[in-house]
């Protein structure tokens, strides 16, 4: 079926008109990406199309729409688990997508994001557990009881002022001077 375009009189078939109207949207979608993930990702589009055929414009935009909400929020869902996924990881997923190809070891064309969503969940996995391992080795280490240590000492200093300052022997005034000495702010006094 021919259509005339409404801006030049030009005749062109529908299934034409169809594809720039799809094509506009996929590439709507591809521009609310993450700037760094633009390559890898045009890399890992191409692994959705079957060998000497072209990738229709609605299947990308299909396949954009599915990742971006994880993309934006920085996280990744696999198997009914939400995990935190900055963009520095998708890309890292997307990187092993390629080499995985690159290297025949991924069956092409690709029918969905499950391996990508694999790979990415797992590496999320390894990042969080390497920041919990630095959490406790922090607190191994000390330095929170040391923190925790600190904020005590400050609590005693204000306790004791304020018992001074009820007894009746210390004015508001020197109670003020002795915690401005101790590195505390006198105005926990006023309340």
């Amino acid at each position: 079926m021919q259509i005339r375009c409404g801006n030049c009189n030009a005749s062109q078939s529908l299934e034409v008109a169809l594809g720039v109207e799809s094509a506009r949207g996929a590439l709507g979608v591809a521009l609310q990406m993450p700037a760094p993930l633009h390559r890898p990702l045009v890399q890992y589009l191409g692994m959705f199309r079957a060998a000497g055929r072209a990738l229709a414009f609605d299947r990308v935009e299909k396949l954009l729409t599915g990742l971006l909400p994880m993309l934006e929020s920085q996280t990744v869902t696999r198997n009914g688990l939400t995990r935190a996924c900055p963009v520095a990881l998708w890309q890292a997923g997307f990187e092993r997508m390629v080499d995985q190809r690159d290297n025949g070891k991924l069956q092409l064309p690709l029918k969905s994001h499950g391996y990508l969503l694999e790979i990415v969940a797992a590496l999320a996995d390894q990042a969080g557990a390497k920041e919990e391992k630095a959490q406790e080795a922090t607190v191994r280490s000390g330095s929170a009881r040391a923190d925790g240590d600190k904020k005590l000492e400050r609590l005693q200093v204000i306790s004791q002022a304020r018992g001074e300052i009820d007894l009746g022997l210390l004015t508001l005034d020197a109670a003020k001077q002795r915690l401005r000495e101790a590195g505390i702010n006198p105005e926990v006094l006023d309340g």
